[in-house]
This record gives C-alpha cells, structure tokens and sequence, in this order.
C-alpha cells in the first residue's frame, strides 16, 4: 500500500490530506495572500495550493505557511520554476500534466521532494511513464490527482491501477464530493474555493469541509481517531 510522507503519513490507511486550493488572481494582492494562508491554517487545512502564484510572493508566503505548520503548494510549469521553488524551500511541487513533460516530472523527483500531479487528459500509457519517471529519479513520491464533477468519481480506478497515492479535485460547492472520495478510500482531497465579493476566504466554510472530512473518516472504523487537525 503506497503511502507518501507530507510531513506525516498519508495513504489510504492514514487521515485524509486536505488541500484548500485559491487563484492568486483572485486574491489580488499579497496581504491578501498571506492572509489568505491564516485563514487556511486557522481552518486546520493540512495544505494551501496557490494557483498563479507570482514569484515576488513566493518567499514571504512560503515562509508565513511554514510558521503556521502550513504546507504550501505552488504549480511549477518548467525546470526554471522547480529549481526557484526548491530554493525558497517549497516542501512539494504541483505539475500539471497538460503543461508537463518527462523531463520536468524528473527535475522535480530529483529534489527529493513529493511530486502532485494533477493528471489532466493523460493517457493510461503516459500515467504509467510519469509515475516510472518519478519512481526512477527521486524517493519522495508522487501524487496523481483527478478532477472529478460528481460523486462518481469518474476515472479514480484507473489511477489506482499505478500503484501511487490518488486523490482527487473539487470545484464544487459543499461536501458531497470530498464525502464520496473518503468513503471510497481517497486519501488527498484538494478542494478550490471561490472568492465571494470582498470576503478573502470564509473560514467558516473551510472549517466545515474539515470537520466533515474528518468525521466521516473518524467514523469508518472503530478503532480510527483523527490524530492531526
């Protein structure tokens, strides 16, 4: 059973890992941003993804998320990035099929670092040769990530079939996807949340996909206790 280290086991044995994904362009500015990661963390997310992340904000960000005991992920689309990234200190990189090749998923497993791989429109084929890459180049492990629309969670046992850590991404309201997800064993649930008006980020909402993950989690089996949110 394949299980990644994201500073504590995660696998399908171990507490779900929740990722609370923003766009930088919504958020607009840095103060917003690092009150954004404060918000995050205060809502007992595991980790923050920044989409769009401009570099100038990188090491302020990275170094707020770190204080707060925050993972945070930002995507990197080429070997320049990686190599920046890896020296702000990022803990993980967060590549996107669509925008990758071998070479990058390689760069980045040489780090030594965990590899997020949001699987876009790969191919079982091309699945196969990201996670031998990454296999092949470096010991942190990889992700793969498939967005799904419902609680079908279409295209999940073909990710299983690869032998690594699977999670999934969810653009929708509420928390009947992430639900769907852990019960059916899916341990990274990343979920985007939308800026509304001038809200920044409603620790409310945040804070009740949490609660409801880790309940459902807590609830699968008797002897399960959630031992880090």
């Amino acid at each position: 059973m394949r299980v990644i280290d994201f500073g504590r086991p995660v696998g399908a044995a171990h507490p779900p890992f929740i990722i609370a994904a923003l766009d930088c362009r919504e958020l607009g500015t840095l103060e917003r941003a690092l009150a954004a990661v404060d918000v995050a963390a205060d809502s007992k997310v595991d980790a923050i993804k920044l989409a769009r992340l401009p570099s100038g904000w990188a090491p302020q960000l990275f170094a707020r998320a770190e204080r707060r005991n925050l993972m945070m992920l930002a995507t990197a689309l080429d070997e320049e990035q990686i190599s920046r990234l890896d020296w702000m200190g990022a803990p993980a990189f967060y590549l996107v099929f669509d925008w990758s090749d071998l070479e990058l998923v390689a760069r980045a497993a040489q780090t030594g670092k965990p590899i997020v791989m949001q699987v876009g429109t790969a191919s079982e084929a091309e699945l196969a040769e990201i996670v031998a890459t990454a296999r092949a180049n470096g010991t942190g492990g990889i992700v793969l990530v498939q967005s799904v629309i419902d609680v079908e969670l279409e295209g999940l046992e073909a990710l299983r079939r690869h032998g690594a850590v699977v999670g999934i991404a969810d653009r929708s309201r509420g928390v009947q996807i992430p639900r769907a997800a852990i019960a059916s064993g899916v341990p990274v649930i990343e979920k985007r949340f939308v800026l509304r008006g001038d809200d920044l980020l409603c620790p409310k909402e945040v804070g009740e996909v949490v609660q409801d993950c880790e309940q459902l989690w807590a609830s699968m089996s008797d002897d399960r206790r959630w031992a880090f949110n």
